[in-house]
Formats: C-alpha cells, structure tokens, sequence
C-alpha cells in the first residue's frame, strides 16, 4: 500500500481505490489505513476523506539510507558509470540468503527502455545470478551455491570453472536467455504495477526457469559475440568481504564483440574499486 502511495506522490487515494490497489476488501483495508495514519506514515485530508504519505516516512528513509550507507559512496560512481555506456546501473548488497538491490542509475540515453526493477527489489542468490558474489565467497558459501543447481554433477564443475575465471579477471558477464528480447518483456509483463510480496513472488517464480547456468560467462574469446545480461563487479570493505556489488545491466546496442565486453568489463571494474576505496577496503589478491 505505501509503495503505491510512493509511486505517485503528488496525489491523494480514496479508501476504495486503495482497496481495490492491493486486492482487498474495504473493511479490511479501512483499520490498515487507520493505524498508518495514527502512527503517521499516512495523512488523512478529512474534507476529501483521502490519504498521502505521512511525514514520519521521512525519517524512516533518512534511516534506511544510513543503514544502506554504501549507496551515497557509490552513487557518483555509478551516475559517471552509467553516462559513460548509456545503460541501466545497479547497487546490489547481500542481505540473507538472496540479493537485494540498494539503489538504481537509469540510462541518460533519450528514448531508453528500462527494465522494471527497482531498489528494494529481491534477486535469487542462485547460479548464475549474484555470480560475482559467489566468485569472492568462502568454500562453505561458495559450496552452497553451486549446490543450488539443478543438473548433473557436470554442471557444478563447469560452474566453478567459470568463477575461477570471474575472480581473476575481477567481473561476471551473465548472458540473456534466448530469445534476447524474452527478459524485457517478462521482466514488464510480471513486475509492473507489482508492489511488496507480491512483486517478490513474482520475481522469484519468474527468475529460476528462464536463466540456466549456463548464461554465466567463463572465459572470452575477442571474437567472439555475446549478447549481456549483466555486467558486474564486487566491491570490498576493509576486512576484504564483499560489501556489495555493481552491475551493468539494460546495455544499448545488442550483442558486442569479446573485445567489447571485455572493456566494458573494465569499466565497471574500475567503478567498483572505486568504492572499494571509498569503504577503505581493498581488492583480493
């Protein structure tokens, strides 16, 4: 209910339209709102009988952005990132056992058509998503991952093969699934106008069939052509964990040579440590 709220901010919502918003009936919608709107997360306009986000959401996301620190050191970063290739950047830190995005840069270029994610959305942390995190991970969390699998012990090998690659060459390139043009219209056709559980679920169910394994990249040949998903490298605090990673995703201009990617790939690298710096960490030898 807040994120609709969120959404449009500029605009008041009726009880019934709200109800209708989130799939629930008036009565039980109408105490929702009530308690939101006595501890101040929701104002309540008495004359239009209407509701707005309240003031006390301002100092939870003042909160929150303390709390996810690592998305203020790296949002200029990202922004000069983002300009620089023309495609969609993200911030994506660990949280559990899956991957949250903290924060999103969207494509300066007029025209561009965005993926629908957005911060706070959760990823699977399975093969071959958060590939770079499991790269720079112990042998138990490492060990984990692969395991999530599901295929033959041929599989497993090839997929520690390819993080073997990943950690040397400092950044994980996962493929589209074929055809390319299949993850943008599901990505909008599941997640738009999809808010909290809901949208959670539906990325969940969506992300395991269509993305195999095999789309996580090991080694590049230049010329050879690849069709990206995601670009990403890991950045590192000063006890040398990985604090959070950044990925390029949404690229423009279809496939690109093995010589292009791997450029690309040292971009992002090269914003990454970036913000390894800034966490007064440094990079794995």
């Amino acid at each position: 209910m807040i994120e609709y709220l969120a959404e449009m901010p500029q605009r008041d919502y009726h009880l019934t339209e709200l109800a209708r918003l989130v799939g629930l009936d008036k009565s039980t919608c109408h105490p929702m709102l009530t308690e939101l709107t006595r501890v101040g997360w929701l104002v309540k306009d008495h004359t239009t009988k209407t509701y707005r986000l309240g003031p006390r959401l301002i100092a939870i996301g003042s909160a929150a952005r303390v709390s996810v620190g690592v998305a203020d050191l790296a949002r200029p970063a990202m922004e000069r990132l983002g300009a620089d290739i023309g495609g969609m950047v993200c911030l994506v830190v660990a949280s559990g056992d899956a991957l949250t995005i903290a924060d999103v840069v969207r494509s300066p270029r007029p025209g561009a058509l965005h993926l629908p994610v957005q911060a706070g959305d959760r990823i699977e942390f399975v093969p071959p998503l958060g590939s770079v995190f499991a790269a720079f991970a112990g042998p138990h969390a490492l060990d984990e991952w692969v395991r999530r699998i599901d295929g033959a012990a041929a599989d497993h090998d090839s997929v520690r093969s390819s993080l073997r690659t990943v950690r040397r060459r400092r950044f994980a390139v996962e493929l589209l699934p074929h055809p390319p043009n299949t993850l943008r219209e599901k990505a909008t056709r599941t997640l738009d106008r999809a808010y909290g559980t809901r949208r959670a679920e539906r990325m969940a169910s969506e992300q395991r069939p269509n993305l195999p394994p095999t789309l996580l990249l090991g080694e590049i040949e230049n010329s050879q052509t690849y069709a990206p998903m995601s670009v990403s490298a890991a950045c590192f605090d000063a006890t040398g964990r990985t604090a959070c990673a950044i990925s390029v995703l949404d690229l423009p201009g279809g496939n690109l040579s093995g010589l292009e990617v791997g450029r690309l790939g040292q971009l992002v690298v090269a914003a990454a440590d970036e913000v390894t710096r800034l966490l007064g960490g440094s990079a794995p030898r």
